[in-house]
């Protein structure tokens, strides 16, 4: 069985502040840093490789106009030679033009028609539809070699006339497409090189705007933390930073929130366990002083007791008068009263044992009102005592009960401070409640709120202008560190009423805790 003092605990407060949760749904703060790093990374490669795509596509239309244009220039030479060609044929004709040998000026004429032709059909090999149409001249020919004259002869020069003039309209109009397409290329070309350049200068644009709003919201909660940290240094604690992102920053928000919670619980826990402290050793003091007065005055009472006793012993023999004997009764009176306030001092201030052990209830609690009845807060106040004579006996520590009652009795006769003279009761009342023991305290004050009352146990909370704010927390911790709970009932103008319950030994001799 465990007989230590009880670990102190604190009423959790009813007020505080809930650090702000994250709403429910992704959204970007609610990314991790790294994730964010490894999104940054992975928007910059498809950046890269769209602005790679877009770069080889307009690469490939330049390509494409490039070759095209090429393709004009040989088709172009390759009209120019069988333009060349023809003239050639055309000139040798208009040199001879008197000839008297037909036959001789035909086989000429084929001579340099095959050279035209071999030319025109390696025009045609590589750029078919750039071709010359030579079946007219062709025929022309073969008619003219079959039946040479002079009308086959000008027949032939027609023909040559034609193919000449064909062969000029194709190289104008070569020079007018290869015109076209050398616009178009440069026009690509200036469209390509613009887009690029603002395709480079948006993604800069946008990355950079990216880059500066993290670091700017992350500069920003940075810089609330360090507040935060100055603030909870300087004991600012009870406020809370905002969670506004869940990621790595989010639960550094979060800790230091949980940080500044738990620092204001552990500073609470130090005053209460300086209170008690300072309570014990203030109870020691009060016992030595009270033992020792009662030490000085106990001698001349028992003194003084011991000549009453034999004055009136002798008043019964008949040796002193009526009227004398009446006041040496009063005085005996008296002497007995202030043997019983000393012998109560003395009880009060005997040394109590710090370890749990089996404690009389009713007899602290009798004890204890006796001992407030002096304050004279008590001094016009009714104070009614309804204790169960058959209470069992409990564990607890005597010296830490006794602190709680004379509390609440303090609390109660503060309470009937409002109450006219005649009208202030308290009653105190002890019962047995299934398995446990059940100490009331009821007065007919003024009563809290809903908003005190839910803030009652809050250590440092009070509404007396001298208070401390300290009482009922205390009675809260030592009530829990004994396995019990303490409640409270209270309405504005209809008073107060303080339950405590504390464990009732089982039969085998632990305390239920």
């Amino acid at each position: 069985m465990n007989l230590s003092m009880p670990e102190i605990t604190l009423q959790p407060r009813i007020d505080k502040a809930i650090a702000p949760q994250p709403a429910e749904g992704q959204s970007l703060s609610e990314v991790p840093l790294r994730v964010k790093g490894f999104l940054a990374f992975a928007a910059v490669v498809i950046y890269a490789v769209l602005l790679t795509t877009f770069t080889f596509n307009k690469k490939a239309e330049l390509v494409d106009e490039f070759e095209h244009l090429q393709d004009l220039y040989k088709v172009e030479d390759g009209l120019r030679q069988v333009d060349a060609t023809a003239f050639h044929i055309v000139m040798a004709v208009f040199m001879n033009p008197k000839t008297d040998d037909k036959k001789e000026a035909i086989r000429r004429f084929q001579e340099n028609f095959e050279l035209l032709k071999r030319k025109n059909a390696e025009l045609v090999a590589h750029y078919p539809v750039a071709g010359v149409n030579l079946a007219g001249l062709e025929q022309a020919v073969v008619r003219a070699a079959e039946h040479p004259s002079a009308d086959g002869l000008s027949q032939m020069n027609a023909e040559l006339l034609k193919v000449k003039i064909e062969i000029t309209q194709h190289i104008d109009e070569s020079t007018r497409e290869q015109k076209a397409t050398a616009e178009s290329f440069h026009m690509l070309w200036d469209s390509a090189a613009l887009a690029s350049l603002l395709f480079g200068l948006i993604g800069l644009l946008l990355l950079g705007a990216i880059i500066g709003l993290f670091f700017t919201r992350l500069t920003t909660d940075l810089h609330t933390l360090k507040a935060r940290a100055l603030g909870i240094i300087k004991g600012e604690r009870n406020t809370f930073t905002p969670v506004t992102r869940n990621d790595e920053v989010g639960e550094l928000m979060q800790a230091v929130n949980q940080m500044a919670t738990a620092l204001d619980e552990r500073e609470r826990e130090l005053v209460i366990t300086r209170q008690k402290f300072f309570h014990r050793e203030k109870m020691a003091a009060v016992g030595a002083l009270a033992a020792g007065v009662a030490h000085e005055i106990g001698n001349p009472i028992a003194a003084m007791s011991g000549v009453l006793q034999e004055m009136v012993d002798e008043q019964g023999a008949g040796q002193s008068q009526l009227a004398g004997g009446n006041k040496l009764t009063v005085l005996q009176t008296q002497i007995q009263r202030l043997s019983a306030i000393t012998r109560e001092i003395s009880g009060f201030a005997a040394p109590q044992p710090m370890e749990r052990q089996l404690l009389d209830l009713n007899g602290l609690v009798r004890t204890t009102s006796g001992l407030m009845g002096y304050d004279k807060r008590m001094s016009r106040v009714s104070l009614r005592l309804n204790l169960d004579s058959q209470l069992p006996a409990i564990y607890g520590v005597a010296d830490q009960l006794t602190q709680v009652i004379m509390n609440l009795l303090i609390n109660a006769a503060d309470a009937l401070s409002s109450r006219a003279e005649g009208m202030r009761e308290i009653a105190l009342r002890s019962e047995l409640s299934g398995d446990q023991v059940c100490f009331t305290v009821t007065d007919n004050g003024g009563g809290m709120d809903q908003e005190t009352l839910n803030r009652a146990f809050e250590a440092f909370y009070t509404t007396k202008s001298k208070g401390t704010g300290l009482g009922l927390s205390l009675c809260y911790s030592i009530i829990t560190g004994h396995g019990g709970t303490i409640e409270i009932d209270s309405a504005p103008n209809q008073g107060t009423r303080v339950r405590i319950f504390l464990p009732v030994p089982t039969d085998d001799g632990s305390d239920n805790l």
